[in-house]
């Protein structure tokens, strides 16, 4: 039941469905696709959400 859950929750790439890794530094939090298909940088103190789609 956990583990659907949290697969409701999980961030993929929409290309080849890949769990990204997240790297949260200061002023942003980076999404990315391991392959290198996506790319997401989000600043929240600006309130601006970069998505780099189809990187390859």
């Amino acid at each position: 039941m956990l583990t659907a859950l949290k697969k409701i929750f999980e961030h993929k790439c929409p290309i080849c469905n890949e769990p990204l890794l997240s790297v949260n530094e200061t002023l942003c939090c980076t999404k990315a696709c391991p392959e290198g298909h996506y790319k997401e940088e989000s600043y929240c103190s600006l309130g601006v959400r970069i998505v780099y789609d189809g990187l390859k």
